[in-house]
């Protein structure tokens, strides 16, 4: 098959140029052979780039994607045509090359774009999909990742209070089972109160019902084993960009559920106060 040379840049939504703070939020891909342009912008689905600059309103960045998403439509209509001129067709590189190096060129604008950067393909639609699923969509995200983040937050907030201290990574164990867990509390080498922050917005809803599955065995295995003598907390974060019925809220939905139990307590992990109120109670 034909490989194609192609160029690419990452789209950045900046609404804060004081902070030099960004989000991607597309990418657009640049086939000079075909003197093509591929582009896919994050339109739905933008909650975590609104949760990240909290402060602004969202149509701020609804209306700067409209704009961008509008502007690349005409530039692509205007290709097509072949209204944009490109200096001589049998060259690979040439001026025509320019055409993409000024769409992307810097401007004092909250969207700006990545340095340009090449890639070979065989099929720039492809490409340009599994480009945006890793820097826009961030599929290399797991969930051990997820929860290391989730981990640091919880850990954070103990500190401020003071219950770092308290609260040690652990494994709960005897000579056969074990398991370790991020924050455990301790009176007389026993795990008394237990704090494990849980992932549940796998993009698969299966693997949300398996997660909170094996984490909900693994508390039972240690309580029949007598290794737990206190209250697990899971503070949950689900799938952000999910609503109601779709699988994947319904799966969240039903995990939860079944983690609830006798000795487990559940909590969103962005609920500060109740995470707190139970890292703060002593076992009587």
């Amino acid at each position: 098959m034909t490989r194609f040379a192609c160029n690419y840049a990452i789209v950045r939504f900046m609404p804060y140029l004081e902070t030099g703070e960004f989000a991607n939020v597309g990418v657009l891909l640049w086939i000079p052979k075909q003197k093509t342009l591929l582009f896919k912008l994050l339109r739905r689905k933008y909650g975590r780039i609104t949760q990240f600059f909290e402060e602004l309103d969202k149509q701020v960045y609804l209306k700067a994607m409209a704009d961008l998403d509008a502007e690349l439509h005409r530039i692509e209509r205007l290709l097509q045509e072949g209204v944009v001129v490109t200096a001589n067709a049998n060259l690979e590189y040439g001026f025509h090359k320019g055409i993409f190096e000024e769409i992307i060129r810097p401007r004092e604008t909250i969207v700006r774009f990545s340095e340009q950067r090449a890639i070979l393909t065989e099929n720039p639609t492809e490409t340009l999909a599994a480009l945006y699923d890793y820097y826009v969509g961030r599929n290399f995200v797991t969930k051990e990742y997820q929860e290391q983040l989730m981990e640091k937050g919880i850990k954070r907030l103990l500190d401020q209070e003071n219950l770092g201290k308290r609260y040690q990574k652990r494994k709960v164990q005897d000579k056969v089972y074990g398991v370790s867990f991020p924050f455990v509390e301790e009176q007389d080498h026993r795990a008394v109160r237990v704090i494990k922050p849980l992932f549940l917005g796998q993009a698969d809803s299966t693997a949300i019902m398996e997660h909170g599955g094996h984490w909900r065995l693994k508390v039972e295995l240690l309580r029949k084993r007598q290794l737990l003598h206190g209250p697990v907390l899971f503070p949950v974060k689900g799938p952000e960009d999910a609503k109601a019925g779709d699988h994947r809220h319904e799966a969240f939905e039903e995990t939860l559920q079944a983690l609830e139990g006798e000795g487990i307590e559940l909590v969103d992990y962005e609920d500060q106060r109740t995470v707190l109120d139970f890292a703060l109670q002593r076992l009587h």
